[in-house]
């Protein structure tokens, strides 16, 4: 068993589904003291009176931030306050105010950021990139336009026991409730019309109406209840935040460990040197959805060893931490 270094690690992570304890668990593998906080865990702090109201009616309308977004996670600041890190690694660290964002600097000798959001999607990001050493990103345009540094997601699963054989094809997908909705409802319509079977789940917090091609879920479902849905299906479907991102998503990476094929509306995923088109088919137009045959019913060719471990976890994390 290899030595732990021994370095004191914060880790900070936003995941309500569970992608990062895999990271979590690679940390305190290497490491002989990790602190680790998801912000996922953090409840709002409602506001005691008129004062903190106008302060945060003045942050939403002035400067676009959340002001209980500063009382929900400063129990963290004040926790890690007198602490000192050898480094500090934060995944959506727009989330903290300035101040709580300078705690963090003073405290970490080594301060890393990984964006898995876009800057087009959430600008506040672009304006903490100076607080760190590094910032690392899976979305190629922001790398070019911030000089940020690239790296894309990883397959966050560490085994799978409930591989099966299909004797027929079958499709899967859950989406939160967004603009993509109606291209989602393109792909089903298609589907249901070549009488695939599929299963399409999409989450929404408020009550909808009953869809009779889609599912709507209120519970949000975690990795492995997710998994569990893959696991019963052939082919996963991905319906990317077009227009607004096109760093890969985790469904990308399921279909890459779980050796299923993958349907995408992300054609930047040709620049990738897993891409096959025996394996993965980019819907280009879903006024204009055409899914060979061949494609669905030709079977997954493995991607080579060397390739594959390049989007692992741990080397994920290795890029990362570089030397340290």
């Amino acid at each position: 068993m290899t030595k732990k270094k021994s370095k004191k690690i914060l880790f900070i992570t936003f995941d309500l589904s569970g992608y990062y304890d895999c990271i979590l668990d690679e940390l305190k593998m290497q490491y002989t003291d990790v602190d680790f906080y998801n912000l996922a865990d953090y409840k709002n702090v409602p506001y005691v009176n008129l004062n903190q109201r106008l302060k945060s009616f003045y942050y939403k309308k002035v400067k676009k931030l959340k002001l209980k977004n500063f009382y929900k996670y400063n129990p963290i600041i004040q926790e890690i306050a007198n602490k000192k890190y050898d480094l500090t690694l934060i995944v959506r660290p727009d989330l903290f105010f300035d101040s709580q964002l300078k705690v963090l600097r003073k405290n970490s000798t080594t301060l890393l950021a990984y964006y898995h959001d876009s800057i087009n999607n959430i600008s506040r990001k672009k304006d903490v990139i100076h607080f760190f050493d590094k910032v690392y990103s899976y979305e190629k345009i922001d790398v070019k336009n911030y000089n940020l540094n690239f790296i894309p997601n990883f397959i966050y699963i560490k085994k799978n026991d409930k591989k099966k054989n299909f004797t027929k094809p079958s499709f899967f997908t859950i989406i939160s409730k967004d603009y993509r909705f109606n291209s989602l409802l393109k792909v089903a319509s298609y589907l249901k019309n070549k009488n695939y079977d599929y299963k399409f789940l999409v989450h929404s917090n408020k009550k909808q109406p009953v869809n009779d091609i889609i599912d709507f879920i209120q519970e949000r479902k975690n990795n492995d209840q997710v998994l569990e849905y893959i696991n019963q299906h052939s082919i996963i479907v991905d319906i990317h935040k077009f227009n607004i991102q096109d760093g890969l998503t985790f469904r990308v990476f399921e279909s890459i460990f779980l050796e299923k094929k993958l349907i995408t509306s992300n054609s930047d995923i040709k620049n990738y040197n897993f891409y096959n088109p025996n394996n993965i088919f980019i819907i280009e137009d879903f006024d204009a959805i055409d899914i060979p045959e061949t494609f669905i019913s030709s079977p997954y060719e493995k991607i080579p060893n060397k390739i594959y471990h390049k989007y692992h976890y741990s080397y994920w994390l290795k890029t990362i931490l570089g030397t340290f």
